[in-house]
């Protein structure tokens, strides 16, 4: 008996296999160092086999700086070391893709309405609060936090945040204060960026009340800045990404709290996504 839960919404054509980023990194594995990774599951097996070698070939691929002198220093987990001594930011890899012939960002809010950002204007308001960041005396290391919903502002806020080095997490506007000081309020963030409310199942939802009880919860803030600030324009040319070490904190995020108070999981500025 066939459920319609078995059959795939979509299956990649031989063409798309081909074309795809994972299997020219394939080919260029197999260039490089011999090794026999003829499909998906033989790569992800060398990966597991020779972690060193895989990251070290990811490294190349994607020419992401000068080659690291060591790309595994501890293999032990817990406590495993990448790339030691390098130092690197995540923004840059973002700026290094940015293009003219496609927007940057398309937002489509609930009402159908669509907001479009060429990369020349995502970098600009990216760079403008990065400096206002840095009026705020926040600096790498320091923890910036969002309580937003998932529009452009958001985006712009968490590159300005870890350009600087500083560090970036957010919750949505959908949890009460209460459970967004459950999670925010551990992390002694320096400014919080968030919105009056949004929008969801064709209501509008007030949360001044909230964010003004979340401000009153984080005694280590020097800064609010709402959301609808973060449109204002500077010459992408001046986003300076601070380089930091390989593990230095990009984000933190959260568990669901289901088990005891959320804990919060650091993800490093070293990762690399295989389209």
């Amino acid at each position: 008996m066939t459920h319609a839960g078995d059959v795939p919404q979509w299956q990649p054509t031989e063409r798309d296999v081909a074309d795809a980023r994972v299997t020219d990194f394939a080919r260029f594995v197999q260039q490089r160092t011999g090794a026999t990774v003829a499909d998906y599951q033989s790569l992800w097996q060398w990966s597991v086999d020779d972690p060193a070698a895989f990251w070290g070939a990811l490294w190349d691929y994607f020419a992401l700086g000068d080659p690291p002198e060591s790309v595994l220093d501890n293999p032990e987990m817990p406590g495993a070391r990448w790339f030691p001594g390098v130092r690197l930011n995540y923004v840059d890899q973002i700026v290094r893709n940015a293009r003219t012939d496609r927007p940057a960002i398309l937002h489509v809010s609930e009402g159908g309405q669509t907001t479009e950002l060429s990369w020349h204007e995502l970098l600009g308001r990216v760079a403008a609060f990065a400096q206002k960041l840095r009026s705020h005396g926040v600096t790498a290391g320091d923890r910036v936090v969002g309580y937003l919903p998932n529009t452009p502002e958001a985006i712009i806020a968490f590159l300005a945040t870890v350009s600087i080095g500083a560090i970036w997490s957010a919750c949505g506007q959908d949890y009460s204060a209460k459970a967004a000081l459950d999670r925010l309020g551990q992390l002694e963030p320096v400014v919080l960026v968030t919105g009056e409310g949004y929008r969801y199942g064709g209501k509008s939802h007030d949360k001044r009340e909230d964010v003004a009880a979340l401000r009153a919860g984080l005694p280590t803030l020097r800064a609010t800045v709402l959301a609808s600030e973060l449109t204002a324009q500077a010459d992408p040319a001046d986003l300076e990404a601070v380089p930091v070490d390989f593990d230095h904190p990009l984000w933190i995020l959260f568990s669901s709290g289901t088990t005891g108070l959320p804990k919060g999981i650091v993800h490093g500025h070293g990762g690399v996504v295989l389209e």
